[in-house]
């Protein structure tokens, strides 16, 4: 394909996804998905391959949508379905890893023809059981899961199974709200395609995709090559729940392709921060995007030259019915085990480990007196670790690339007072670069009854480690009205008036000072 025209379509697809995703941010009902951007848009082929993806995408939801249609379309085959079907699932083995994410899937059709499909992923604000935490002991706990189901079948929603999910979640109007904004965003890819397809003459992608994916994969391919074919073992240690956890990571580099085997870690644990495959796969690739070919928009023609091999019943690959909530945790870490792995082959590529994962708070209150009830996500960043060249970003959400909440809507939506948010002086750790601060956020209780906090925190008791000599970020911790908290991941009473405090770790430093 002419190289002018394949730049014109490739760029055209990904407009295509951006507006989907600029569909759903801005119809959301949820702060999960319009602050903190909590969501992905893709388009794939009709064999499940990965063609675009919005600028605002999640690296974990692109990384886990082709999983996810693979896994759609054995239980619906490409030949059965028609025209106005979405195909929807929760399932953590099937989609992103925990019961909160929808993964919602849409045929794309021309002229009778299927051409490709459009998927959007979005973290709910609910899914009922246990409020979101961490400390389940088993799936089951965690909320209501949904199989691989036709949530509309020729342009006809399924009402049963949207009465199905509003009974059983708490914020019946956000959750719909939320699914109905990712049913629009699917429209809106549907429709952007189909034209862009008319507007050009063209009967399908087939030619547009396999020359997006030649491209990338000899991008990648040139990248790669600069790494000598070896062997290569990182590592990186969690808080873990009640023990730390530890995940081995050796990766085996030829001049075709990545092989990355996570054997020797942990085994799954009894709480809620396993991880499922997709989930690891996803949080695999991504430094390695991040190390090889950063500018080069996400496809199959780049994910392709990685194999990654999670063995069952680890942290990083759990059987079911473990649970799954807060897999984040661990995913987020995964990044560190590779860039510590690679660090004496691309000494300026690579990057100390950051004060990840994601700190996620959820607030929930009830007062059965007066019939009131509410409930809200807050997520907050702690530093990035340092590069070769520069100091580690403050508080920066890395890899997950969510948003901070601000506090103006937190204030809005919850009844809490912020009394602080500042950055944590002295959390980075020290180098020739130092790693990113981390941050300081309280809040006061304004509720006039009993206010359920969960907290989903890491790296209160292990820091992130330097790399190339630099060292350690400093620890977070989570203190309720000036006293540390007994377990960090746990879920605690706030009084009205009562305060918590959460210092964020910082990343870790890199080079010797």
């Amino acid at each position: 394909m002419n190289p002018i025209d394949l730049e014109i379509y490739w760029n055209r697809l990904i407009s295509i996804t951006d507006e989907a995703g600029a569909a759903l941010k801005r119809t959301s009902f949820s702060t999960v998905v319009r602050e903190s951007n909590d969501f992905a848009c893709v388009l794939l082929d009709t064999q499940a391959r990965l063609i675009a993806q919005s600028s605002l995408s999640i690296p974990g939801f692109i990384g886990t949508a082709p999983l996810s249609l693979q896994g759609m379309l054995k239980v619906f085959p490409k030949e059965t379905l028609r025209p106005g079907d979405i195909l929807f699932t929760n399932d953590p083995w099937i989609g992103t890893g925990h019961l909160p994410d929808a993964t919602m899937a849409a045929p794309i059709f021309l002229k009778g023809k299927l051409i490709a499909f459009a998927i959007a992923v979005a973290h709910l604000s609910d899914i009922g059981g246990r409020q979101w935490s961490a400390d389940a002991n088993e799936l089951y706990e965690e909320g209501i899961r949904f199989p691989v189901i036709k949530l509309a079948e020729q342009g006809r929603f399924n009402t049963l199974v949207m009465q199905m999910l509003e009974t059983n979640v708490r914020l019946p109007q956000q959750v719909r709200g939320d699914i109905e904004a990712q049913v629009g965003a699917l429209g809106v890819a549907e429709r952007r395609l189909v034209e862009m397809l008319e507007e050009y003459g063209l009967d399908d992608i087939e030619e547009i995709s396999q020359a997006i994916f030649n491209a990338s994969k000899e991008a990648a391919l040139r990248e790669l090559r600069l790494i000598p074919p070896g062997v290569y073992h990182g590592s990186v240690e969690s808080d873990g729940f009640d023990e730390k956890v530890s995940i081995q990571a050796t990766i085996t580099v030829t001049h075709e392709g990545v092989t990355v085997d996570y054997s020797g870690s942990s085994p799954q644990v009894r709480y809620g921060i396993n991880e499922t495959f997709n989930h690891t796969y996803a949080y695999t690739i991504f430094p390695f995007k991040c190390l090889l070919s950063p500018g080069l928009p996400n496809n199959d023609g780049f994910t392709r030259l990685f194999k990654v091999i999670a063995p069952e019943g680890t942290i990083v690959n759990a059987r079911p019915p473990a649970a799954v909530g807060a897999r984040h945790l661990i995913g987020h870490q995964l990044q560190a085990a590779v860039f510590e792995a690679l660090a004496s082959v691309l000494p300026d590529r690579v990057q100390a480990d950051s004060g990840t994962p994601l700190w996620s708070v959820l607030l929930r209150g009830v007062d059965v007196h007066k019939g009131k009830s509410f409930s809200t996500i807050l997520f907050f960043n702690g530093g990035m670790g340092a590069m070769s060249d520069r100091d580690g970003p403050p508080a920066a959400g890395f890899p997950a690339n969510i948003s901070n909440t601000p506090i103006e809507v937190a204030e809005t939506l919850a009844p809490v007072v912020f009394g602080q948010k500042s950055l944590a002086d002295g959390s980075g750790g020290q180098g020739m670069h130092q790693g990113g601060l981390g941050q300081v956020v309280s809040f006061t209780s304004r509720w006039p009854g009993r206010l359920r906090v969960s907290l989903l925190t890491d790296r209160t008791r292990i820091p992130a480690k330097g790399i190339r000599g630099g060292q350690a970020g400093k620890v977070g911790h989570v203190y309720l009205n000036g006293r540390p908290v007994d377990n960090p991941k746990s879920v605690v009473d706030m009084k009205e008036g009562d305060t918590l405090e959460l210092a964020l770790p910082g990343g870790g430093g890199y080079g010797q000072s």
